[in-house]
């Protein structure tokens, strides 16, 4: 999960520092363009119809080289300045200060325009902090940018090109439809080197990657690289059908876009008031595995895992514990965590929601009112663990524990060990079979003592809660 994480960052394209003397000095090299001559389109208001008038039929009998030149003017680079990080993460300051020129850091992303007057869907994390947006087209003019509205869950952002009119117009297809071979082109500026075009296909659907709000992206062949986060996904016709997102950090030819749907669901109301409100059910969760359905004595692999309850949240306040499964909701079975995590994107604050959950192999019945959302950073207590000299010693299990703020932090992992190939060094163990564990001495005797049985194991991999199981051996 963490590589993914860290992969969705990466597609932004940083070119470095460079001195900035005052913010101001952008505006006055942002001179307002003439008009662009070409077909205008319907605003962003209708979402579907936002396109050149050219129909479906024409656009597939097109050469790949008619369609690229088609589609490519919608297509837009992204330049953001950003104050550079410090080591802890924290951003430094945006301004000169004292006389002194503030160094600051420029990003390079894509994205495309959605309606004539200028508004530009990227992805939000393409925008960040910045405090200085330009945005290029593919005519190579150039126009200050302001953020109208961001959405971190979905990772999407809309922009307003300042003085910008009658600019042709992304037109926005449909995901549902999509399938594994289906043909698709990227249109980015990867490394910041201008409008570039590559070909693949879809190689999955729904892809799960782990990064807890949205598990069904469109994962795909075609190269995505930094500068290419935020950029469009085109179907065989010139549609778009996703927004170019991650790359897997381990693998080449592995890419994920966000599914076009999921933008189209919530766009008005990200231009009407600027971000998107949604119920907060004050729980994590994770799919269920065949073997964690087996340890959990479940009749098969379905619903969705509790593996985390937010102190004093609305799942809290209802008695959910971590090892509840998700089974139900308003009546609809959940076969998958997704599924669920779908279910509660469409859901707002104050909603009651109806769910069934299995807890010890018995079915309960809760109605949970929804909080309004919050941030959900892990606490200083989860990303800062004790750094202590292990204590305890491999068992047959093959791990090598020391304490931690909360359970105990694998250390090593011996090869060939029941462990090998499920935890990870740097997991923190939380539980051991539904009963926390004390640190690194308890986790060692614990597992000695329970060398040939099914163990589930809750830990904290990356700052994200999950559950192990390990059939016995």
């Amino acid at each position: 999960m963490g590589r993914l994480r860290a992969a969705a960052w990466a597609c932004v394209g940083f070119l470095g520092t460079a001195p900035l003397a005052a913010c101001d000095d952008r505006a006055a090299a942002l001179s307002p363009p003439p008009s662009l001559r070409g077909v205008a389109s319907a605003p962003c208001s209708v979402l579907r119809a936002e396109s050149p008038p050219e129909p479906s039929a024409a656009r597939g009998a097109m050469t790949l080289p008619a369609l690229i030149e088609h589609v490519r003017p919608v297509v837009v680079t992204i330049t953001t300045l950003r104050a550079p990080s410090f080591p802890d993460g924290r951003a430094g300051p945006a301004l000169p200060f004292e006389g002194r020129v503030q160094r600051v850091e420029r990003a390079i992303g894509s994205g495309f325009v959605i309606a004539e007057e200028g508004l530009v869907l990227t992805s939000a994390h393409v925008i960040g902090d910045a405090f200085g947006i330009e945005v290029q087209l593919s005519d190579e003019r150039a126009f200050e940018a302001t953020v109208v509205g961001r959405d971190p869950t979905l990772d999407v952002a809309l922009l307003k090109l300042l003085g910008a009119g009658s600019l042709r117009v992304a037109s926005l297809g449909s995901s549902a439809p999509v399938r594994p071979g289906d043909g698709v082109i990227v249109i980015g500026s990867p490394f910041g080197l201008g409008p570039t075009v590559t070909r693949g296909i879809i190689s999955a659907t729904s892809r799960p990657m782990g990064t807890g709000s949205l598990d069904g992206f469109l994962q795909t062949d075609a190269a995505i690289n930094p500068g290419n986060s935020g950029g469009p996904l085109f179907d065989a016709t010139g549609q778009v059908i996703g927004i170019a997102t991650a790359i897997h950090a381990d693998g080449r030819g592995i890419s994920f876009a966000l599914p076009i749907d999921e933008v189209l669901e919530i766009l008005p109301e990200l231009r009407e008031t600027g971000r998107v409100d949604r119920g907060r059910i004050g729980i994590s969760f994770q799919e269920v595995t065949s073997q964690l359905a087996r340890v959990l004595r479940l009749p098969g692999r379905m619903g969705a895992l509790i593996t985390e309850v937010e102190p004093e949240g609305p799942g809290a306040r209802l008695g959910f514990r971590p090892g509840d499964v998700i089974t139900s909701v308003e009546g609809r079975r959940v076969e998958h965590a997704r599924e669920l995590a779908r279910m509660l994107r469409r859901a707002k604050p104050g909603d009651e929601v109806e769910l069934i959950y299995k807890r010890d192999g018995a079915d309960r019945r809760a109605t949970m009112k929804l909080d309004p959302s919050a941030s959900h950073e892990p606490s200083s207590s989860w990303r800062a663990l004790e750094d202590r000299a292990p204590r305890g010693a491999e068992q047959p299990f093959g791990v090598l524990a020391s304490d931690a703020l909360e359970g105990a932090r694998i250390e090593s992992i011996a090869p060939r060990s029941p462990a090998a190939g499920r935890l990870e060094v740097g997991d923190v163990v939380l539980d051991l079979n539904g009963a926390p564990v004390r640190g690194g001495a308890d986790l060692t005797a614990r597992l000695g003592a329970a060398a040939h049985q099914d163990l589930l194991l809750r830990v904290r991999r990356h700052g994200a809660p999950r559950y192990l199981a390990v059939p016995a051996r």
